[in-house]
């Protein structure tokens, strides 16, 4: 393996070192967190017990400071429309952590009787009357309360005081009321306002009323119902019943339709309708109802369409109220949101706190006393506790969930964790073997500059024994003198090669120079004289070139024949033998001077070779280490040991 596959490895094995560092420290901080929410938990569990009595005892103390008022007031209410009655109490005690508000009268001997049991309707009907006010007020929604023959049980002579009692009680709260009565409420001591059922249904029944009265007692932004329009709505053809901010009461004979305004308010509000509120014989029903600002609420019923039941908000002039983009428009069988939201008419613990049930005139006495507590439970106060009660139930419920969950994943991460127990030591090792890596790569360095040396250093010998041998050759050599005799004779074979060949030249010249003079001799002497052509024009002077280069050779072949002839040399047979051989020796000594400058050169190239090697060793002799000269390596240097050298 090289050390480059090595350092690959490495990398490999450090990229994987460090996803397992990052997957263990992952599940360190996870098992941190859910170590501490399931001790956090464990902790609030400790202290549920006591967080469970003290906000058991809270309820209780809130509880019990309105018990008081509300006994208080009862009992007023009780005496002055049943002057002797027994005083009211309410006991309120605990049933499955919640508590529970028991309604009664006391006893002259200290015992206790229950309202609606042991007690006749008057008181039941007292009673009732008052919780009603009482809840609207403490729900803390809409302040409007319907009574349906809520004075039914009270004889005739007590029923002014009932009034008396309602139209107070209603001023102090700031509640406005409607009360439906068969007794003729028109001449008692009360600030009531009266309106009365005329007609009969068969022909449809009207409502007669103080409007003009009712609506001076209004201002634009108070709130409040104005009057209650009834359009074909069972036995009304077209009624308004005009109404005050106080107490209105609407008598009449009965079985006229005095409660069909009770079903009316029951179907706008409630979403309780048959389509027997529809009048015999149309197609709809509709109710109005003032509001606030001039605007009116509309309720229809329109059975075999789609919807069935249709609420709308409409503008004093007739149009739509829309808000923030908002229509105020909205059928089906379910009461729109905003209609609640802006009246705030709605049950109260699934009970009918605002339009009471004709047919079930008791309200309240008839539940449960955990019911009855969570209805007067005293408002918000108490209904903030009940919050913190079921938030503390659900906090607990929540505790026990995370430290069943939180130890299941504290021992699996644990169990993980153990797996990595190893993970320090193995990253110690993993930098050490990058530590021994990279010396390891430092080394093969070190290993590929000497070898590369070596190489040259081998280079080096084989250039010195190459120039070792060509000095031998050329030590066999002659002397200077020899060359130089050689160098003469080889001289004078060239002159006298050149002199020949320049007499065989003059000869070759000599003999065409002879042969153009014979040819010229057999011309005529003189030449036909040819026709005027440009022909005759050209040979003309053709000829007169000819004369011209024969009066030429002429004066060459004078010349020729005054030189005199040359003398021919005579080789003997040792003179030529000697020729050879000065050629031969001229060929050897052209080679070896070659060879030499060879020689030389190549002995310069080792010689700044083994300079380069001696400057990269700092001028010591690679193989014993001792000061050398490149020349005396090339000569022969003697290594010394490792001892001697020391």
């Amino acid at each position: 393996m090289t050390p480059a596959d090595i350092q690959d490895a490495l990398t490999r094995a450090g990229r994987l070192l460090a996803r397992l560092e990052a997957a263990r420290d992952g599940d360190q901080k996870t098992l941190a967190e859910r170590t501490r929410l399931v001790a956090a938990a464990k902790g609030r569990l400790a202290q549920r017990d006591a967080i469970d009595t003290y906000l058991r005892e809270l309820q209780q103390d809130a509880n019990r400071r309105s018990v008081a008022t509300f006994e208080t007031l009862l009992t007023a209410l009780v005496q002055e429309v049943l002057p002797g009655e027994k005083p009211v109490r309410l006991d309120l005690t605990t049933e499955r952590g919640l508590p529970a508000l028991d309604i009664g009268v006391e006893r002259p001997d200290g015992g206790r009787e229950d309202v609606l049991e042991d007690n006749g309707g008057a008181m039941t009907n007292v009673v009732g009357m008052a919780l009603r006010l009482i809840a609207v007020v403490k729900a803390g929604v809409g302040r409007f309360l319907a009574l349906d023959e809520a004075d039914c049980w009270i004889a005739p002579e007590r029923v002014p005081a009932f009034y008396r009692v309602l139209d107070d009680g209603a001023a102090r709260l700031g509640v406005q009321c409607l009360a439906i009565s068969h007794h003729d409420v028109a001449g008692f001591d009360a600030g009531l306002t009266v309106s009365r059922i005329a007609g009969r249904p068969e022909t449809g029944v009207a409502i007669e009323g103080p409007a003009g009265p009712c609506a001076s007692q209004w201002t634009p932004d108070r709130p409040g119902f104005r009057f209650i329009r009834l359009i074909d709505v069972q036995g009304f053809c077209d009624a308004t019943l005009p109404l005050s901010p106080g107490v209105n009461a609407l008598v009449g004979p009965n079985n006229y339709g005095k409660s069909t305004v009770i079903r009316a308010l029951r179907a706008v509000f409630y979403g309780e309708v048959r389509d027997s509120l529809v009048r015999a014989g149309r197609s709809a029903a509709r109710v109005e109802i003032g509001v606030a600002g001039g605007r009116v609420l509309r309720y229809v019923r329109q059975p075999k369409r789609t919807p069935v039941n249709l609420w709308s908000l409409h503008e004093a002039d007739g149009s739509l109220v829309q808000e923030a983009g908002t229509t105020f428009e909205t059928g089906g069988r379910d009461v729109p949101p905003w209609v609640e939201r802006l009246y705030g008419i709605t049950r109260v613990e699934e009970l009918d706190v605002h339009v009471a049930h004709q047919k079930f005139p008791v309200f309240l006495l008839g539940e449960k006393p955990a019911r009855r507590s969570a209805v007067l439970s005293i408002g918000r106060e108490a209904g903030l506790i009940r919050d913190m009660q079921a938030l503390q139930r659900e906090r607990v419920t929540e505790d026990q969930r995370t430290i069943r969950e939180g130890e299941r994943e504290i021992t699996r991460l644990h169990e993980r964790l153990a797996a990595f127990d190893g993970l320090d030591a193995l990253a110690e090792t993993l930098h050490g073997l990058h530590d021994q890596a990279a010396a390891l790569a430092g080394a093969a360095a070190r290993l590929r500059d000497r070898a590369a040396l070596a190489e040259r250093l081998s280079r080096a010998e084989r250039l010195a024994t190459g120039a070792a041998a060509r000095a031998r050759a050329l030590a066999d050599l002659p002397g200077p003198e020899v060359g130089a005799d050689l160098g003469r004779a080889l001289a004078e074979a060239r002159n006298r090669e050149a002199l020949g060949r320049r007499v065989l030249g003059a000869v070759a010249d000599l003999a065409g120079a002879q042969g153009r003079v014979a040819a010229l001799a057999d011309l005529p002497p003189e030449a036909p004289q040819p026709r005027d052509t440009a022909q005759a024009a050209s040979h003309a002077a053709r000829l007169r070139r000819l004369r011209a280069g024969l009066a030429d050779a002429d004066g060459r072949a004078q010349a020729l024949r005054d030189l005199p002839a040359p003398p021919v040399p005579v080789l003997r047979p040792d003179a030529a033998a000697t020729a050879r051989r000065l050629a031969e020796i001229g060929r050897r000594l052209a080679e070896a001077q070659g060879r030499e400058a060879a020689s030389r050169d190549g002995l310069a190239a080792a010689e700044a070779e083994m300079a380069e090697v001696l400057a990269a060793t700092g001028g010591r002799c690679p193989a014993c280490g001792t000061p050398a000269a490149p020349a005396a390596l090339l000569a022969g240097h003697r290594h010394v040991p490792a001892g001697e050298a020391a």
